[in-house]
């Protein structure tokens, strides 16, 4: 038997074990005894019994990269073989939420310390990405993991000052960094899910503050919404996404793949959650959004959900960005039975409404608002971000870009509520 310690603001909450290739999670029995102990995820209630088998990698393997980031990682830290087990206890110092994973015997830092990352060392890391230098892994002084398929670095970010610091050990991260993406169809991308988050900001969706800083390379960073400060001190909120919630891997977040996700089953699972009435209105505007800003990567892992001990609560919305504009015309989660923006009409609203349990007309009333109200907010954000910094032309030619996409977009809205 091979187990990991699991943390919980540096609190034991279980183990992570692997045996006879079979995984394991199970509670430790102090946790199981206090107040304020929280479950791993919905499908694992406290108990002193063991849950085993793969439901337990399934859950594990979401808090890791994906994809070529994923691959390149195991690269460079010579683990291509390496299991799901293996991979968190190398990168599992730090993870999304709540989790620490360490070897047994060894515990968290109490005290929390952090180093300071110049602009200058923050843009080489960026160039070295172009030689097989991950910028997940870049921070020599800790170890970390970040879900998705895209570039990204965890730090703390001081946005009155405007700096920067690595953390040390296991010391958690306030902020992400997300530089453009190294694939050139999605160039330039910071500056694209910038505007979109303040967008959804200035429509009045719940989302995490945002900042924009060049290094001199652009760099789109996001305040941690599973991260607080207390008197300095930095804890952490536990989370899990929609493919956790649902018992899915990673692989499996768009509906294209197989169908084992869907806006049905994701509602169908935050109504079973007991979330608010305003969580599930929230919910509905999410996917109305995205369909107004052509968001086709609105995957099931950008839908998550916040857990303490008085239950859950739908976390705030994040990676918010006009994929439509790239030239990708399928969305991630249908509406209705409809996966094409070309093909979305009234219809698709109404079988969106049947399948999530929302009132046909209410919705419509709804999305009749937010396309008059993103429409006219856009126009507001371009002006206030072309004010605020000096923007390359492509960058320039992107916006204007997405502004004919979101202008279609509403429209089509408007049209197929009435108007």
């Amino acid at each position: 038997m091979i187990r990991l310690r699991v943390w919980a603001n540096n609190v034991a909450m279980g183990w992570f074990g692997h045996e006879a290739s079979q995984y394991f999670f199970q509670y430790d029995a102090q946790w199981l005894q206090a107040q304020d102990a929280f479950v791993l995820a919905p499908q694992f209630p406290l108990q002193s019994e063991a849950y085993a088998g793969e439901p337990i990698k399934t859950f594990f393997a979401n808090l890791l990269p994906e994809g070529v980031p994923l691959e390149e990682i195991l690269s460079v830290i010579n683990m291509r073989r390496a299991s799901a087990f293996e991979i968190v206890g190398q990168l599992g110092a730090e993870l999304p939420g709540v989790l620490s994973v360490l070897p047994e015997g060894k515990v968290p830092s109490a005290s929390q310390q952090y180093s300071t990352l110049s602009v200058d060392e923050l843009s080489q890391r960026i160039q070295d990405r172009d030689h097989s230098k991950p910028l997940l892994i870049s921070n020599n002084q800790s170890s970390m993991s970040l879900p998705g398929a895209q570039d990204k670095l965890g730090l703390r970010f001081d946005d009155r000052r405007g700096l920067l610091y690595d953390s040390v050990g296991s010391s958690p991260t306030t902020h992400i960094a997300k530089p453009d993406s190294r694939l050139e169809k999605y160039k330039p991308s910071a500056i694209n899910e910038y505007m979109c988050m303040k967008l959804a900001e200035g429509v009045k969706l719940p989302v995490p503050p945002v900042s924009l800083i060049h290094v001199p390379q652009t760099v789109y960073i996001v305040q941690r919404y599973d991260r607080i400060v207390v008197d300095q001190n930095i804890f952490c909120l536990h989370q899990v996404d929609a493919c956790q919630i649902l018992g899915l891997g990673p692989d499996w977040k768009y509906e294209r793949q197989a169908g084992l996700v869907s806006l049905k089953k994701i509602a169908g699972a935050l109504r079973e959650l007991q979330l608010s009435a305003k969580d599930l209105l929230n919910f509905q505007r999410w996917v109305m959004f995205n369909f107004l800003i052509g968001n086709s990567d609105a995957h099931a892992k950008n839908i998550s959900v916040l857990i303490d001990e008085t239950g859950f609560h739908l976390a705030p919305f994040y990676d918010l960005l006009c994929v439509q504009v790239y030239g990708d015309e399928r969305l991630a989660l249908f509406i209705g039975d409809d996966e094409n923006y070309a093909s979305i009409g009234a219809h698709s609203w109404e079988a969106f409404c049947e399948d999530c349990g929302f009132g046909y007309k209410p919705t419509l009333a709804q999305l009749r608002k937010l396309a008059r109200d993103v429409s006219q907010e856009w126009g507001h954000v371009v002006e206030r971000t072309k004010a605020q910094y000096v923007l390359s032309e492509q960058e320039l030619q992107l916006i204007e870009e997405i502004t004919g996409v979101i202008q279609k977009n509403c429209a089509a809205a408007l049209s197929m509520t009435g108007l």
